[in-house]
């Protein structure tokens, strides 16, 4: 007799890790909210580097993905007592630091011309190899909304039901989007060597 779990195509091994690492990270949550201030770390510990992450890819800049990273944890910490235990701790923390992350690129294009996009090093453009190049300039032609689901999805190998979550929006309406973003870009390296 199949396992459930193998006839829709999920390892019931991933799903009961996934269940156990929101398991824990809601006991830390409850121990940081009675007090345990220093539990927190251990949250902070897990998560970090997904963040790092998930904030450089979207803004294509360690240092001030840095900086965001850090100010999602503080401001995870200061709403903490607002965290609702049906959600998952990484989706929440993860809205938080796109949301620090958005508002930075909405800065950027106040204030930021091309005199920026110029003033990259030669070394800097030249370390990546051109198909690279060529799909992350096609990236940054998209819309942000597009930009963020192709990070979340194949920089960070999230599943469409974690994007989902993490953005609150309904499951369909990710693999909608991701198609659209892919699309796109196909039409935009179609006739530039890429393919």
């Amino acid at each position: 007799m199949k396992n459930k779990n193998t006839e829709t195509g999920g390892d019931p091994k991933l799903t009961s890790t996934k269940q156990e690492s929101t398991n824990e990270d809601h006991k830390i949550i409850r121990q940081v909210l009675d007090g345990d201030v220093n539990a927190y770390g251990k949250l902070v510990k897990k998560h970090q580097q997904a963040v790092f992450n998930l904030l450089t890819a979207m803004l294509r800049d360690q240092e001030q993905a840095s900086e965001l990273t850090q100010q999602a944890f503080v401001q995870s910490y200061e709403a903490l007592g607002s965290f609702r235990f049906r959600h998952k701790y990484f989706s929440w923390l993860y809205r938080i630091a796109i949301n620090l992350a958005l508002n930075e690129l909405k800065k950027r294009k106040k204030y930021v011309g091309l005199d920026a996009i110029r003033s990259m090093k030669n070394e800097e453009m030249f370390e990546e190899d051109e198909k690279k190049m060529m799909l992350n300039k096609a990236i940054g032609k998209l819309k942000e909304k597009y930009r963020l689901l192709i990070s979340m999805k194949y920089d960070l190998d999230m599943t469409y039901h974690d994007i989902a979550e993490t953005l609150g929006i309904p499951e369909k309406k990710v693999k909608s989007r991701l198609f659209d973003a892919r699309v796109q870009l196909k039409e935009m390296l179609v006739g530039t060597g890429y393919f």
